[in-house]
């Protein structure tokens, strides 16, 4: 399966040791998982609470100790509740396999989405444990980590392409495909233009579905309208910059989309539950 070239663009560890992991609590500046996809493999293991995961238009509850295993490509985003702390570990299982030409061939289905993967693997899995341990290792550093760490990815990804309960029995249909690949799109328009001023009809023109349809569609695959979508896109980049800049507040909001500083502070405070002064002063 291709995918448009629209992916997010953060790079995730280095072409020599291409793994990433994030430690994500409730301070952590962009707690929330806005829908995004990008080439690499993610885990997302939950330490506490729940995590509520959209993946490819699927509701997804991911309970303490759980994981889901998402393979390059897939769209997701996702919402913690209940205090929720929870890991991302990326990797890029190609450059991992480079040279490994039999390994690679092995997972080349998973890789193509030609088979599905279960979206939740239970605490006591031994996927779960692995990813953990994994984790574990990421975020300790200690000396030689790089080693157990490839070693563990290589040895949960065995696990998966030897085990068919790792499969999800439930294939998307080529229309839902479709409309994934469409939904990209948009999120890529939102991506490059969420400073402007966008219209419902611009959005809807990105996959070519008429206004009504496109925001029932979108809403069935985000869990959100687009202009709720919009505008929780516009917090969290406004919520980076605040942590990342030294921008005052009211040119963080216009940069981000909101011409009305009021509007911004509204919107601000019914996401993130404090005025954008009151998320200046915390520390992370």
């Amino acid at each position: 399966m291709k995918y448009i070239e629209y992916r997010e663009k953060r790079e995730h560890g280095t072409k020599g040791f291409p793994c990433a992991c994030y430690h994500v609590t409730p301070n952590f500046p962009r707690y929330n998982m806005i829908h995004h996809w990008h080439n690499e493999c993610e885990i997302i293991y939950v330490r506490k609470g729940c995590f509520e995961l959209i993946l490819d238009g699927k509701n997804i509850q991911l309970e303490q100790g759980c994981c889901s295993v998402i393979i390059g490509g897939s769209m997701h985003g996702g919402t913690p509740r209940a205090g929720c702390c929870y890991d991302c570990l990326l990797f890029d299982i190609g450059l991992l396999l480079r040279g490994s030409s039999s390994c690679l061939s092995a997972i080349q289905p998973i890789i193509n989405h030609d088979k599905k993967l279960t979206p939740v693997f239970p605490a006591e899995s031994e996927i779960s444990r692995l990813a953990y341990e994994v984790i574990e290792l990421m975020l300790k550093k200690s000396d030689g980590y790089e080693f157990f760490v490839q070693s563990g990815i290589m040895r949960l990804m065995g696990i998966i392409s030897s085990d068919e309960s790792c499969y999800d029995s439930i294939d998307m249909t080529s229309t839902n495909l479709k409309k994934i690949i469409k939904f990209k799109q948009v999120l890529s328009y939102i991506e490059q233009h969420y400073r402007e001023q966008i219209t419902l009809e611009e959005l809807a023109n990105q996959c070519g579905m008429n206004r009504n349809y496109f925001c029932r569609a979108f809403k069935e695959y985000t869990h959100k309208t687009p202009v709720e979508y919009l505008n929780y896109y516009r917090i969290e980049s406004a919520c980076e910059k605040i942590v990342s800049t030294d921008e005052n507040l009211i040119d963080i909001a216009m940069s981000c989309g909101f011409n009305d500083y009021s509007y911004f502070i509204k919107v601000f405070k019914s996401q993130k539950g404090v005025t954008p002064g009151s998320y200046s002063r915390r520390s992370f």
